[in-house]
């Protein structure tokens, strides 16, 4: 068995923000396997790590390191190098690696889904670029993915825009009475008496699913108490990063008690990891889904094949999100293909990695 590692820079076709960061590109680091006429393929991507981004020199340390091990060890079973990780890409990562040698990349999980049979129902994303400008184009972005046959829309929200998003919505409501917002906050509201004060206006509109982190992550009590009051439903997203710990699992889902929780496997430990958040979800009939961390379409098939399996394997047929994929203008050509709000994979079309494998 050999063991590469191949880093890759990906610019976005224009920058995007949310409440709190600008993104502009995107360092993504691939793990490269080959045995006899097999290839396993792992993205360590990351870019919503923060403890990550602060020492990328040691990320990439722990990757080389990580190298060494596998061709030292010739294992293929994750349990043999957790010790030896502590980043939460990296661990997804290798998961990507293994599964994909196994059963020959580009397949992780044979299913119903790398068949072609079935799809994957997901939200399409506007970002808050598309608020810069006055309504008129914002109304225009929304209108276009309804379009393109999206039913469920995320809306970043910012509290700079949030007046002018309001109104928008109360349009699109009224042109679209079908159409299903889920609103990503990325903790932008600094006091609970304004989170209170627009989860009740935008309440009002009817066509609202969710709130994803509407506060900072860390304020426990806080978000207990908007979870407890609120007439919207509340997600989690942020308030899970960092947290490997099943103890400590419980005990957030326990205090908290949120409506939703949104499940990143390259910051929430892999697949091992989120899968332990589902498991506890479940138990305290708390909703999820898995969505996409900006990864590139080699990251997002493997997310997507795990989704698929997940969802059967829990009986939990909601929207994800996993369609970022599109914003890297230089991606891998992949069977990955959205239609009319569905993710699907093509098995006809064949994958264009030729220059990862240099």
């Amino acid at each position: 068995m050999n063991c590469f590692l191949k880093k890759q820079i990906f610019f976005f076709k224009k920058k995007i923000f949310n409440s709190n960061r600008i993104f502009q590109k995107n360092i993504i680091w691939f793990i490269i396997l080959t045995q006899k006429n097999k290839i396993g393929i792992g993205e360590c991507n990351p870019i919503l790590d923060q403890f990550a981004l602060k020492n990328l020199k040691k990320f990439e340390l722990e990757l080389k390191n990580i190298s060494k091990k596998i061709l030292f060890l010739k294992k293929i079973e994750i349990s043999f190098y957790y010790k030896h990780i502590s980043y939460s890409s990296i661990l997804f990562g290798l998961e990507q690696a293994f599964l994909s040698l196994k059963n020959k990349f580009p397949i992780l999980y044979h299913s119903e889904f790398t068949s072609g049979r079935k799809g994957i129902s997901i939200n399409s994303l506007i970002w808050l670029n598309s608020f810069k400008k006055e309504k008129k184009y914002a109304i225009e972005k929304i209108e276009d993915q309804i379009i393109k046959g999206f039913s469920l829309i995320k809306m970043k929200i910012n509290i700079k825009f949030i007046d002018d998003q309001y109104l928008i919505l109360k349009k699109i409501k009224k042109k679209y009475p079908f159409i299903k917002i889920r609103l990503d906050a990325n903790g932008c509201f600094k006091k609970t008496k304004k989170v209170f004060y627009y989860l009740n206006k935008f309440y009002d509109l009817g066509i609202i699913d969710l709130i994803e982190q509407p506060i900072l992550s860390g304020n426990w009590k806080d978000m207990e108490k908007i979870c407890k009051k609120s007439k919207l439903p509340i997600g989690l997203d942020e308030e899970l990063v960092n947290i490997y710990e099943l103890k400590k699992k419980k005990k957030l889902l326990d205090i908290i008690s949120p409506q939703y929780i949104i499940l990143k496997p390259s910051i929430n430990g892999g697949f091992f990891g989120s899968e332990e958040w589902i498991l506890e979800a479940n138990k305290r009939k708390i909703k999820w889904y898995i969505s996409s961390s900006l990864e590139s379409n080699i990251g997002i098939n493997a997310i997507a094949q795990w989704t698929f399996i997940m969802q059967k394997k829990y009986n939990n047929f909601n929207t994800h999100g996993l369609n970022t994929g599109e914003l890297y203008p230089k991606n891998w050509i992949s069977p990955l293909e959205i239609k009319k709000g569905i993710i699907w994979y093509n098995p006809f079309i064949k994958w264009k990695i030729e220059t990862l494998l240099k």
